[in-house]
């Protein structure tokens, strides 16, 4: 199926805009093929994907009341980005290479995987720290980003709405960082952690690209 065609069946099925969220609408796309019943759905990023597979079932119950007729058999569930972890040093003076670097980057994605596909900007959640360039520049771009937290709030039972673990050691923030990641893009001045990201993404096999000041 051809990029065009993709985009054509896209604007073709409006429900998915009446059957998702307003939020879950906003970051997937979905690809309808007449011929199986099944819907594609590109998804920003992991995390959308995993909202959209919890809530498949009555997805697939709101889109075929929508529609009239039991027209839609399955969704079949894409992450249509690549997760690119960014790190440079806050006060990085060469901000012009950083968005070079993105757009290079995103360009080279787009020509490889389509129109549709997306660079989903990875970045410490915290202004001035790693990837804060980054973020900016997939805001003003329109890409999506997967902000992770020094002091992140855990996923576990505890009832109290101050609870929270300690903040992650730069080791653990590293990990975390490049977990599913796709690519690094390292911007490094003299900070130990942008190269502890970097030394953390090659030795997991994920392909590094350096830049120093």
């Amino acid at each position: 199926m051809t990029d065009d065609s993709r985009i054509e069946l896209w604007r073709a099925f409006p429900w998915w805009t009446q059957a998702a969220t307003p939020a879950l609408a906003a970051h997937t796309v979905p690809v309808y093929d007449p011929q199986t019943g099944e819907l594609l759905v590109l998804c920003d990023t992991r995390a959308y994907l995993l909202q959209t597979r919890l809530l498949t079932t009555s997805l697939l119950a709101k889109l075929n009341r929508f529609t009239g007729a039991p027209q839609v058999t399955a969704l079949r569930l894409v992450v249509a980005s690549t997760s690119v972890v960014v790190t440079e040093p806050a006060g990085w003076a060469d901000e012009q290479l950083v968005e070079d670097v993105l757009l290079e980057t995103w360009h080279d994605l787009v020509q490889d995987r389509g129109p549709l596909h997306l660079l989903a900007v990875r970045h410490l959640e915290a202004t001035g720290e790693v990837g804060d360039l980054a973020r900016r520049w997939a805001k003003a771009n329109d890409q999506p980003t997967e902000p992770v937290n020094r002091d992140r709030r855990c996923g576990c039972l505890d009832p109290r709405p101050d609870h929270s673990h300690p903040p992650l050691t730069d080791e653990d923030l590293a990990d975390r960082l490049i977990t599913d990641a796709d690519l690094v893009l390292a911007f490094i001045d003299n900070r130990a952690l942008d190269e502890q990201i970097a030394d953390a993404a090659e030795h997991a096999r994920i392909p590094v690209r350096r830049f120093t000041a």
